[in-house]
């Protein structure tokens, strides 16, 4: 299988005569590996797993409120007195030169007000999760759902993370805690 990112995996969806035991419906099980919040020293809450998760199993799904990418919606988080975002920017995760989006509205999951166990998964620049987009009802990679995978077998204690993709911005940004050995310095 190939874990890279930017192959959008298609699921059965309404239109198909299958029904919910059907192995092309992964994503839409839902959440079947156990997991477990932690708070950590210095990056705040984050998620580990309580059982071994093989290489490829789906891990859960981003969860949150589809929002236009725009600067007003970009500004408000920015400007959040808690330093906290839940943001996950869909178009970063989409490689272009593979998938060809039609539009040129671009959205945002936004899980700040309602979303899952995934809003606590932390970056890092060398993560055991891949993220990659699920077509079910809509063919719009915009719109799909984004699914979070296993790249690695991950044993039992070991903490989740996946590559937030945000682009770096001027000045110090937020510096990143990952401790990979490829860690670029910061978060964005």
């Amino acid at each position: 299988s190939n874990w890279q990112e930017g192959y959008p995996i298609y699921e059965c969806n309404s239109l198909c005569t299958c029904d919910a035991s059907c192995k092309n419906k992964v994503l839409q099980q839902g959440l079947l590996v156990k997991l477990e919040l932690f708070r950590t020293d210095n990056k705040g809450w984050a998620v580990r797993a309580t059982e071994p998760i093989p290489q490829g199993t789906f891990v859960c799904e981003y969860v949150g409120e589809v929002v236009k990418d725009d600067e007003t919606m970009r500004n408000a988080e920015s400007e959040s007195k808690s330093g906290c975002s839940y943001l996950l920017d869909i178009a970063s995760h989409i490689d272009r030169e593979r998938v060809k989006t039609l539009g040129t509205t671009a959205y945002m999951i936004d899980a700040t007000r309602y979303g899952n166990v995934s809003r606590f998964i932390n970056h890092s620049c060398s993560p055991n999760l891949s993220v990659r987009l699920v077509l079910v009802e809509s063919k719009d990679c915009q719109l799909a759902h984004v699914g979070l995978f296993a790249t690695q077998d991950i044993v039992v204690g070991e903490e989740l993370s996946f590559d937030y993709r945000w682009k770096l911005q001027s000045g110090d940004g937020c510096p990143c805690h990952c401790g990979a050995q490829n860690c670029r310095g910061r978060v964005y």
